[in-house]
């Protein structure tokens, strides 16, 4: 009985000893000080912001309870239980800060009204008025990474830069929010003067002309396969372009992820992409650089709208007219733009072969010329050489292989027009085009009468 209890004793010492071991080895979690308030005309020094949302009123829930200790009693009656709220989701300084107003009498940030039940972004050193503009409660300091300060304050007084979304030899893409209402755009940032080696030479990728091109293009367009401009900022060094955010990424990452799409798929996104060069097109407009890079995903469902980006490359030009430019992603670009190094030039049937090229890479996760397969992918794309290799065809249908055939013909002459290939057999298919109508909304005014089309608030921009 002695050696029992000395048994427990000993176990329940050990389980002390181990829990106390636990509990001095356990990461103490300090709290992240993300954002500080500093008193105005309310009595307070300052207040740090170290939990993710953070509310302010006379009501006892609130983390500030405003009393008469901090307002006068007269002004203190205008103040509602719960007047407002600030937020950094996670504490993540990273992240932008919210305001959120709650009263009824308003809350102002520099003057302007935020509106009940409504947010907006706050930056360094806003203030923050309550119950009328001129009363100015208190001054909101941003502790989080001050990186914004590399970009002009025409652009950060609009919108907050978040991370990166892409990157290219133009520049970078990021996620920003406008400040006001807090919707979330992609700002691409075009640099004006890299010198990048071509063929041992340096050429211009990105000079003034070139941008300023892709934004005068960008302008005029207005479908719901296109990519949409809201604003843009020129400045000496750099061009910024806010633009619709697409949530589900580029075609490229999609077809990547996915080693491949379903036929059912591949068509639902090829008939948008279609239409969009059929806009295009209409417009006078040839893209020259059609590729999954450059097709955006609304959101990442299967069933998603997809819209057509990147227009630096475009160039407007008459039914009638050629063009003689060598530009592109060599894998993608039709022979005569391969041809035109030399001579001759090419017209807008370039657009097709692109479509060609897009629509195999969809159904197969392969590209249809390449340099591992043997010889130059210039010459196999000048000869029009490709084949429908691989396990994946087994499950294609003829339609599609034969819609390929049709666009990948190295005479241009004999290519279908965009109108041609949206009558194709193999996009006569009732569950599909229901699901597209859908999604691009055909009986808006966006594509049945452009004069109907409001213009964004937002551009300010004359070109």
């Amino acid at each position: 009985m002695e050696g029992q209890e000395q048994s427990q004793t000993q176990t329940q010492t050990q389980s002390i000893v181990w829990s106390q071991s636990q509990i001095e080895s356990q990461p103490i979690a300090i709290a992240i000080v993300w954002g500080r308030l500093y008193g105005k005309n309310v009595k307070i020094k300052s207040l740090d912001l170290n939990i993710e949302s953070f509310a302010v009123g006379r009501g006892e829930t609130n983390d500030l309870i405003l009393t008469t200790s901090e307002l006068s009693e007269k002004f203190l009656n205008r103040i509602s239980k719960e007047h407002f709220v600030i937020k950094r989701m996670g504490c993540n300084l990273s992240h932008p800060v919210y305001i959120k107003d709650l009263s009824r009498n308003g809350t102002f940030v520099n003057g302007e009204k935020i509106g009940i039940n409504k947010q907006r972004i706050l930056q360094n050193n806003d203030i923050i008025s309550l119950s009328h503009p001129t009363y100015k409660a208190f001054v909101f300091a941003d502790l989080g990474p001050k990186d914004h300060l590399n970009f002009p304050k025409e652009v950060t007084s609009n919108y907050y830069i978040d991370c990166k979304l892409g990157s290219g030899s133009f520049g970078f893409i990021h996620l920003v929010y406008n400040r006001r209402n807090c919707e979330m755009f992609a700002m691409k940032i075009v640099k004006k003067n890299p010198l990048t080696t071509i063929n041992n030479e340096f050429t211009n990728l990105n000079d003034p002309k070139r941008v300023l091109n892709e934004a005068k293009i960008m302008k005029k367009l207005r479908h719901p396969c296109v990519v949409n401009l809201y604003d843009i900022y020129d400045k000496p060094d750099s061009m910024y372009m806010i633009l619709e955010y697409m949530k589900g990424g580029d075609l490229l990452n999609r077809v990547v992820n996915n080693k491949r799409l379903s036929e059912k798929i591949s068509k639902l996104y090829f008939y948008q992409i279609c239409h969009a060069v059929k806009y295009m097109h209409d417009k006078g407009i040839t893209h020259r650089d059609l590729k999954p890079d450059n097709i955006l995903l609304a959101t990442c469902d299967e069933d998603t709208l997809v819209k057509v980006s990147d227009f630096g490359l475009s160039k407007f030009a008459q039914n009638d007219s050629v063009m003689n430019t060598v530009c592109g992603t060599v894998v993608y670009v039709a022979p005569e733009v391969l041809v035109s190094e030399s001579r001759g030039a090419y017209t807008k049937k370039v657009d097709i072969w692109s479509l060609g090229v897009v629509l195999f890479t969809c159904l197969s996760g392969m590209l249809p010329f390449s340099d591992d397969y043997g010889t130059p992918v210039r010459e196999q794309i000048k000869r029009g050489k490709f084949r429908f290799i691989g396990s994946s065809w087994t499950t294609v249908s003829k339609d599609a292989m034969s819609l390929i055939k049709k666009l990948l013909v190295v005479d241009a002459l004999r290519r279908p027009s965009i109108e041609e290939i949206i009558q194709d057999n193999w996009l006569k298919d009732s569950q599909m085009l229901c699901t597209a109508d859908r999604l691009m909304k055909t009986d808006s005014p966006e594509i049945e009468n452009e004069e109907n089309f409001i213009e964004p608030p937002a551009k300010r921009f004359k070109l």
